[in-house]
């Protein structure tokens, strides 16, 4: 937060909230009822009667009848760019059974010219499907018989048809590179390739979205983080030009959404040296805090997901006989190279790690890192760390590296995790209440949208319960209170952006994003979190979502 001696002065604010319960998540000054906004900060919090100095001839007064605000949702991870674009083709995350994913594939075939590419939404996942599995490259084939089939599943999970497989030059006699698998069943290739490296290598000779359509799908994106009350994400794996996309929305005022920004480092494949000269380039720079589209780091893929996670002890379920306890995408020398070399170049890094052994990695990475500069207060994070250790714990801390978290991952996968790892492990999936209380660091909230929700409000009911979406319950005794919660999703998620100077905190000083609520999630029962509704969303004191009784705020865009 600012210094008391940069704060706003009194005097007329554009607006004035009064008669609201206000969880301002600021450690000196925890609640309030009523706050004030004049261009674009918060320059007052406190009660009702405090707040009348800053009331002029033209300020907006408004009322909350006792309704609830917090900071603006910040989601840690979140792919806005990537859940945009699954908005422009059909949905898969309503269909049930093989049959019913391969009726949408196959209407969404039919409206694409014969022979060029079809390629699926990424928002479904096999253990919501009736038969458990993934469709064969022999279905595919039935629904999309005249054209190429990418069945996105993910970031680590491709199915391809056989015209896709012929595509990309890959037949019975092909050897997946060390870093993927190419599946089979009864020794022919079943069209699944797993493996973030060579999935984003195949995904990345793949047309690309028009500027159009990448505008249309960030358009609609926002909106509806607008309506869920989210103000703030990190969006992490992107290419230079999917950044640059994102400053020239910035630079013409299309943004509504702050979006802080992981570039992906590039697969190092055989050669890490290429990705390290990419990193030393200067290409990529940190960007200051106030920018509506910024550059925080690179994002570092060490393994995958359900059932791709590197881990210690192998897997329940198999799909891999040559490694039942998954595999890292890199090596662990060319992690460490990646890490030392962005910690040379003033890049934070933020490292995807699921599996336990996958955490090793990262950590003894970030420890050969730290060893060179120390990586404390620059941001390090750990994103996801699902399956942490009792040891990990005093390693994070000791280089001062933080937790990007996702609930909503085990909330959307748990069947599979369950199916996979066994219940036992599966119930140690994204332990929060040992973040909360082990990790030195804030502990940031999100959604890894599109592959899992990316309500806000659906996730901190998740944290509460630790409900799954197919496998019950799943660890209770990891579940946190509604107001943990509720940290994680503003201050924790502020904290990995670098930006808790400006956001997550409803203070003097701070950036005037917020959320009014119909209710008081800490106040209903858990499972009533989600049907939450979000009445207003403010995000730089301009309204992005909803209506106000008694005043006209400003609209963002208008």
């Amino acid at each position: 937060m600012k210094s008391n001696d940069s704060l706003p002065a009194v005097g007329p604010a554009d607006f004035v909230i009064s008669g609201a319960v206000v969880l301002t998540m600021n450690p000196e000054q925890t609640s309030a009822s009523a706050l004030a906004v004049r261009g674009g900060e918060i320059v007052f919090v406190g009660d009702d009667k405090q707040a009348e100095p800053f009331i002029g001839p033209k300020t907006i007064l408004l009322d909350a009848k006792g309704r609830f605000i917090c900071p603006g949702f910040h989601d840690s991870h979140n792919h806005m760019l990537m859940t945009g674009l699954g908005m422009l083709i059909p949905t898969l995350s309503t269909a049930r059974n093989i049959p019913e994913l391969l009726t949408v594939l196959g209407a969404q075939a039919e409206d694409t010219p014969q022979g060029e590419w079809v390629i699926s939404a990424g928002d479904w996942h096999e253990s919501r499907l009736q038969e458990g599995r993934m469709p064969s490259r022999v279905e595919l084939d039935e629904a999309c018989p005249a054209n190429p089939l990418v069945l996105r599943r993910g970031g680590h999970n491709i199915v391809l048809n056989s015209a896709a497989l012929e595509r990309f030059g890959i037949d019975e006699d092909s050897l997946p590179p060390a870093s993927a698998t190419y599946v089979r069943q009864d020794g022919r290739l079943t069209g699944q390739i797993i493996g973030n490296a060579h999935v984003t290598d195949l995904l990345d000779a793949l047309p690309k979205p028009s500027r159009d359509q990448y505008r249309e799908a960030l358009r609609r994106v926002q909106r509806s983080y607008s309506q869920a009350g989210i103000t703030s994400v990190i969006d992490p794996a992107l290419t230079l030009e999917e950044m640059q996309l994102y400053r020239d929305l910035a630079d013409s005022s299309e943004l509504q959404i702050r979006v802080s920004m992981l570039w992906r480092v590039p697969p190092p494949r055989t050669d890490v040296a290429a990705a390290v000269r990419m990193i030393e380039s200067g290409d990529v720079r940190v960007d200051g805090e106030d920018s509506w589209a910024r550059t925080i780091g690179v994002k570092i893929c060490v393994d995958g997901g359900v059932e791709t996670g590197y881990y210690r002890d192998q897997y329940q379920r198999v799909d891999d006989v040559h490694h039942p306890r998954g595999k890292p995408f890199l090596d662990p020398e060319d992690l460490e190279r990646l890490c030392k070399a962005a910690n040379r170049a003033g890049l934070p890094v933020g490292a995807h790690c699921v599996g336990d052994a996958g955490i090793d990695m990262v950590l003894d990475a970030y420890e050969k890192a730290d060893a060179e500069t120390s990586l404390k207060g620059q941001r390090w994070t750990l994103i996801h760390m699902l399956y942490p250790q009792p040891e990990h714990w005093d390693r994070l801390n000791n280089v001062g590296a933080g937790i990007a978290a996702q609930e909503p991952l085990h909330f959307a996968l748990g069947g599979g995790f369950a199916e996979y790892l066994g219940r036992e492990r599966a119930a140690a999936i994204a332990p929060l209440a040992d973040y909360l209380a082990l990790c030195e660091q804030p502990v940031g909230g999100g959604s890894d949208s599109p592959v899992a929700p990316y309500e806000p409000l659906a996730g901190i009911e998740a944290s509460v319960t630790r409900a799954t979406r197919s496998a019950g319950v799943l660890g209770l005794e990891s579940a946190i209170s509604p107001e943990e919660a509720l940290g994680m999703y503003t201050a924790g998620s502020a904290w990995c952006a670098n930006a808790e100077r400006r956001l997550g905190t409803l203070a003097p000083g701070m950036l005037a994003d917020l959320v009014v609520l119909s209710k008081d999630p800490r106040t209903v029962a858990g499972e009533a979190i989600a049907a939450i509704e979000v009445l207003l969303t403010v995000v730089d004191g301009r309204v992005s979502h909803g209506e106000f009784d008694g005043g006209l705020l400003p609209r963002i865009g208008a």
